[in-house]
């Protein structure tokens, strides 16, 4: 099921869900590029565990409207609308990649909502001291990410090409 849900701010967020609507509720933070949409095999596990599995795409992805400026940290408030919305007082969430960072800021900035948290293949903070952040990245990751420091205008206009390329792919 897909719905749209209003963010505290009047942003747009597209969510969708799958698996038991009566069943515990995990909440999926996608990687970057994507959006929120359910992997058809996380679909059936959720199915068959009982599990209400819940995706949203970030601000700027997907449908969700841009939140020019915003932090990793700003998800919690995303997170705290969807399940005010969906009427779920508490739930886990897990994180891939780009996604990994948003679990773990839910996570410590929602203790009241979030039981539990996951984190697959995440990016690590940028500018820790003593972290070599560029170590075992893909080397278009690093590109990608240096041209962003680096060149601003000429990354956006990367990531204009790259999501129309993206959104031209089939399965």
């Amino acid at each position: 099921m897909e719905r749209i849900i209003s963010a505290p701010d009047g942003r747009l967020l597209r969510v969708e869900e799958t698996g038991n609507p009566a069943g515990r509720a995990v909440l999926m933070h996608h990687g970057t590029p994507g959006a929120g949409h359910l992997y058809s095999l996380h679909a059936v596990d959720a199915r068959d565990r009982g599990i209400r599995l819940i995706a949203y795409d970030r601000p700027g992805f997907g449908a969700s409207t841009g939140q020019p400026g915003r932090t990793v940290a700003d998800c919690a408030a995303d997170v705290r609308a969807i399940a005010a919305a969906l009427d779920i007082d508490r739930m886990a969430v897990w994180g891939v990649s780009g996604g990994g960072p948003h679990a773990l800021a839910c996570a410590a900035m929602l203790p009241d909502l979030v039981v539990g948290v996951g984190s697959l293949a995440s990016i690590a903070p940028y500018g820790a001291p003593g972290l070599d952040y560029f170590a075992g990245m893909g080397q278009e990751n690093v590109d990608d990410t240096r041209l962003t420091l680096e060149d601003e205008p000429a990354a956006r206009s990367k990531l204009d090409r790259d999501r129309e390329h993206l959104l031209a792919m089939t399965a």
